[in-house]
């Protein structure tokens, strides 16, 4: 074990006892500490005028600075899946090679993270370029004009997974009670269908559904959920209604069946739920659904029926008046990807 180092302040005392002509026998007896610790803090303060210690240069990297810059390169394209592909290459340029846990602390140090995909539609050149004239067709409406669409989609939830990552609060020995475990069985319990829309006057009636969506089950919805929601807001109110370019959705019977209904179609880009604020709602949907354990089909359609009508109006207000923020930030992107 190293010896405890001598305090600034007691240097200090030495080197005044030493002026005031005391020698190193009797300052060590007064202060109570070694003579070599005298004869050092007296040697120190006329070499450097410091009673401090100087600042140590600690222990060596282990991966000094034009290494870690290679790093910051390799971390590139197909080597991101694996640290050892990455120590594997960087050891190949070092004298003295280091283990895949040092390569692991330096790129979390240099900010980069070990997570999952981002799950994203492809989107090509044209995709991108379409994406961005849309935005700038509706980049001047305000709060109040998006609030007049109604946004939908469809969706599916499973009995048994959840579409996000199911986080709970609990302790060590409470993992495996009931309402802590993330239950699993072959397959996925059974799937239901969902169709909703939101607005500024809140959401529409629900369709809830287990066959395929197809252009006639589609065209019920248009006749009955999306007309009798539609009837519940103020008259003299023109409303938009919003759905994506889904094949079901574009068919020649949905679009027979719209303009007899004569609908206001927003027109919308290819490839983007990201630009549809619904798309937020059904996250916070399953997550609702994940804080209770469910284990037939039947009890999800309860469920989604129980969650659906407890959604309020002050939600549905905060999830349009983003679009302003959302047609920016894809603009700023170029068309591409944004979160």
């Amino acid at each position: 074990m190293g010896k405890k180092p001598v305090d600034s302040f007691v240097r200090a005392q030495v080197v005044a006892l030493s002026d005031a002509g005391l020698n190193q026998v009797q300052i060590s007896k007064q202060l109570n500490i070694s003579r070599h610790c005298v004869q050092n803090a007296i040697k120190k303060y006329k070499e450097t005028g410091n009673y401090n210690d100087l600042k140590r240069t600690g222990r060596p990297k282990k991966i000094p600075d034009r290494a870690v810059r290679h790093l910051k390169r390799l971390v590139k394209e197909d080597a991101r899946i694996s640290a050892a592909k990455i120590t594997s290459d960087l050891n190949a340029s070092l004298p003295k090679p280091v283990s895949s846990r040092t390569v692991r602390r330096y790129l979390k140090d240099l900010g980069f993270e070990y997570v999952v995909k981002v799950k994203k539609q492809w989107l090509s050149n044209r995709h991108r370029q379409q994406r961005v004239d849309w935005c700038k067709q509706y980049m001047h409406w305000t709060s109040d004009d998006w609030r007049k669409i109604i946004f939908s989609d469809e969706s599916t939830f499973y009995v048994l997974k959840r579409k996000n990552l199911c986080k709970i609060w609990r302790l060590e020995k409470e993992k495996l009670l009931p309402e802590c475990l993330q239950q699993t069985n072959t397959g996925d319990g059974g799937k239901v269908g969902v169709w909703g829309g939101i607005s500024g006057f809140g959401v529409t009636d629900i369709k809830l559904y287990t066959e395929n969506m197809n252009g006639n089950l589609y065209c019920d919805v248009l006749q009955h959920q999306l007309k009798s929601s539609m009837a519940r807001i103020p008259k003299n109110t023109k409303v938009f209604f919003q759905h994506d370019l889904a094949p079901w959705h574009t068919s020649k019977i949905v679009q027979e069946k719209i303009s007899k209904l004569k609908l206001n179609v927003l027109n919308w880009a290819p490839k983007s739920p990201d630009l549809n604020p619904i798309e937020m709602l059904w996250s916070i949907l399953d997550k609702k659904l994940g804080s209770k354990p469910m284990y037939s089909k039947i009890a999800l359609i309860d469920r989604l029926q129980e969650e659906w009508n407890l959604i309020d109006q002050d939600l549905c207000i905060k999830l349009v008046d983003s679009m302003p923020e959302r047609i920016r930030k894809c603009l700023k992107a170029k068309g591409g990807h944004f979160l």
